[in-house]
């Protein structure tokens, strides 16, 4: 690599830092500084803010002790080894005249080999560490494999209610609200203003997805396979489904769907839920439900995104369990509960999400009843019905079940 043009491209990533920290608007939930000894890896989808964030941990240094460098820059497009990350650190040494307190190296996977070379830095102490990455195995697997004990993770999600709020400068949370279900948290997203903007914003956003982190990564070869998984798990949102069925479905072969269907796992695009059962053979070959990362991509994504706003009412729900660092399972005998979350191999919670309905009668029977057999057979005590607009305390059956406002269980 020429250290002439290192040099140039790290001046110009660095006053883009300084622009970026000059207007940003702080997330919540932040990962606490890096200490010394350990590397801070952070994840997530592209454009959910991952970069907001690590320039949000830096903030505890001075503008001028970051080093912060971020390798979709066309000098990286030939020279992606190690070797490039060495040029570049000593270059910003030399340049600068002393080591960075904090070192951001984002989008770090189109480095082949990147976590050699940060290990060898964490053991050295040569500064602290904050990698970002677009994959969940990439970060997940290399980066904490390399770095056994350590590394801190953290895995950053599309804004929640909180931070929409923050980030549409106090509109009402109802408003933030619909928001969030119709355009999705992308921060960008929902501050543009013409739905017309919006977009070609997601669909620039989805082609950059499919391409530089599922296509371009794992050498997908048939990429209209490829499509019609992704335009297949965005139109059946929260629906059950196997990978037999789709491959009767679309003619895809088994392995293509199991493979393919873990390329957009690992983009974040989709997540599958298991169902919930004692015997783990059970929970294994049962289908699974699917959920995706936000009602924006899938707005462009999906073949035809019908406002159901229960269905994505239920996955702002799943999106805000895994931001809670919980892992949902779903439940289904007689009746389905939307999800149960598990705490060691113990049922602790159970939860039913109806948007509207639960002032009808028959809908009202319906979800009850299945909510209150899943507390008996969990043996569980309270459950909770998360609605677009009802606050109740209900007793029944012996059991307890609190319907609450997504409003409220979304703060």
């Amino acid at each position: 690599m020429d250290r002439a043009l290192a040099l140039q491209s790290l001046q110009r990533w660095n006053a883009y830092y300084k622009a970026l920290r000059q207007k940003l608007i702080p997330r919540r939930n932040v990962p606490a500084v890096p200490k010394p000894e350990l590397g801070l890896a952070i994840s997530g989808v592209r454009r959910c803010g991952k970069t907001t964030l690590a320039v949000q941990v830096s903030s505890a240094f001075e503008e001028n002790e970051v080093l912060y460098y971020n390798f979709e820059d066309p000098l990286f497009l030939e020279d992606n080894d190690p070797l490039a990350i060495d040029i570049l650190w000593t270059v910003y040494e030399q340049h600068v005249g002393r080591t960075p307190a904090i070192t951001i190296l984002d989008e770090i996977q189109n480095v082949n080999g990147w976590e050699r070379w940060v290990r060898s830095a964490v053991d050295q102490g040569r500064s602290r560490f904050v990698v970002t990455g677009s994959n969940a195995k990439l970060l997940s697997a290399e980066f904490s494999t390399s770095l056994t004990g350590r590394s801190l993770e953290h895995t950053t999600w599309p804004l929640s209610l909180s931070e929409a709020v923050d980030f549409l400068a106090g509109r009402p949370r109802t408003y933030c609200l619909a928001q969030l279900l119709s355009w999705g948290g992308l921060p960008a997203v929902l501050l543009t203003e013409t739905e017309v903007e919006r977009e070609q914003l997601l669909r620039q956003y989805l082609s950059d997805i499919v391409h530089r982190d599922i296509i371009n990564r794992r050498n997908i070869r048939n990429k209209r396979a490829l499509d019609l998984l992704l335009m297949y798990y965005q139109t059946n949102l929260s629906s059950l489904h196997s990978y037999s069925a789709i491959k009767k479905a679309f003619g895809i072969p088994l392995d293509t769907v199991a493979e393919y269907t873990s390329a957009l796992k690992e983009a974040f695009l989709v997540f599958e839920v298991e169902r919930f059962h004692r015997n783990l053979k059970v929970q294994s070959r049962d289908p699974r439900k699917i959920y995706v990362i936000d009602a924006g991509l899938r707005r462009v994504a999906a073949r035809s995104a019908e406002a159901d706003v229960g269905k994505l009412l239920e996955n702002l729900v799943y999106l805000e369990l895994r931001r809670r660092n919980l892992r949902p399972y779903y439940y289904s005998e007689q009746n389905e509960v939307d999800f149960i979350i598990i705490e060691g191999y113990t049922p602790t919670a159970a939860i039913q999400v109806c948007a509207y309905g639960m002032d009808v009668e028959s809908t009202r029977e319906r979800e009850l009843k299945a909510l209150v057999a899943c507390l008996h057979d969990l043996e569980l005590d309270e459950g909770m019905i998360v609605t677009m607009d009802r606050n109740e305390l209900i007793e029944i059956d012996h059991k307890t079940v609190r319907s609450v406002s997504a409003l409220d269980w979304l703060s």
